[in-house]
């Protein structure tokens, strides 16, 4: 517009497009996170979505939104929940004895790891309690490291968030499952219910001895012959202990029978705790694992049927 030109005349029902957050809800935004919820703006919109509806967003395929309709499940709102967190410093309980084997498990990323997912859960089933779900199903979840944030780890999951009917009301708890839409049907149809997610991981340091070295070619030396690496093997045998004993803590609590549909990720890396004189290189094991708890009412499940040959005719 020239110089020349009037100013444009404004309608009184035009509205000005949207600024975004104010600076005060920036910082109300900001203590929310801070305190484990979730940004001011994504809560109006899915309690303005709960309440009163519209199009909903989903990660569904067009087979899952069938089974849906046919189950009378109502998708709701893709819901989210997202964490990007930073890891402590890792202090190291050195042997008494140096060259034997030793191993310790890493406690601030075992801890880090923990964080990181309990927050996104939290922040997912926070998101869906908004909208008024009774579930979220076909939960997806993607973990990584940036390079823009050293030592910091991030954990995303995502998922639809679904209503059995329309008795539930936003601000609830819903239950968050590892299943899919297809499984979740399934487990209606046989009368089994889903608790929530169970989920764990561990970290474990695993410093070879000498003669382990000398097998593995990692102290630069190398062996002929076929052998197991045994230190190894229990590192990878401690961390799975950990993360099933707490599992099954998880499973007690909730008052479950069992644990399904439990997907099982781990790593082995190289690495080097301590600096200088005192540092040691060895084998860092990371163990991942997360499921769904069930609870199955034992009077419903039916009994195979016995076959009886009558011997008496």
């Amino acid at each position: 517009m020239s110089a020349n030109e009037p100013p444009l005349d404004l309608e009184e029902d035009d509205e000005p497009a949207d600024p975004g957050e104010s600076p005060a809800e920036q910082a109300e935004s900001l203590a929310r996170v801070e305190g484990g919820g979730i940004p001011l703006g994504a809560e109006r919109r899915l309690r303005e979505l709960g309440v009163h509806g519209g199009a909903f967003t989903s990660d569904l395929s067009v087979g899952d939104f069938a089974l849906c309709h046919q189950l009378g499940l109502k998708p709701l709102s893709q819901v989210m929940g997202s964490s990007i967190y930073q890891v402590g410093y890792q202090t190291t309980p050195w042997p008494s004895a140096m060259g034997g084997g030793f191993m310790f498990e890493m406690q601030a990323l075992s801890e880090a790891w923990n964080e990181v997912r309990e927050l996104a859960l939290g922040r997912l089933a926070q998101e869906a309690g908004h909208v008024g779900a009774d579930a979220v199903v076909g939960v997806d979840l993607r973990t990584g490291e940036h390079e823009w944030a050293e030592n910091a780890i991030e954990y995303v999951v995502i998922g639809t968030a679904v209503r059995h009917d329309k008795t539930a009301t936003p601000g609830g708890r819903p239950v968050l499952t590892e299943l899919s839409v297809a499984d979740y049907a399934k487990l209606l149809s046989a009368g089994v219910e889903p608790l929530g997610v169970v989920a764990w991981s561990s970290v474990f340091f695993v410093g070879a001895s000498y003669s382990t070295q000398m097998m593995s070619g990692i102290g630069g030396l190398g062996f002929t012959q076929n052998q197991e690496l045994p230190e190894f093997t229990q590192g990878v045998y401690s961390a799975r202990e950990s993360v099933v004993a707490r599992l099954t803590q998880q499973a007690a609590k909730l008052d479950a029978s069992g644990v399904i549909g439990v997907r099982i990720a781990h790593g082995i890396q190289r690495t080097t705790i301590g600096a200088g004189t005192y540092s040691r290189g060895g084998l860092m094991v990371t163990f991942h694992a997360i499921g769904t708890a069930i609870r199955e009412d034992r009077a419903m499940i039916p009994r195979a049927p016995e076959t009886i040959v009558d011997l008496t005719s």
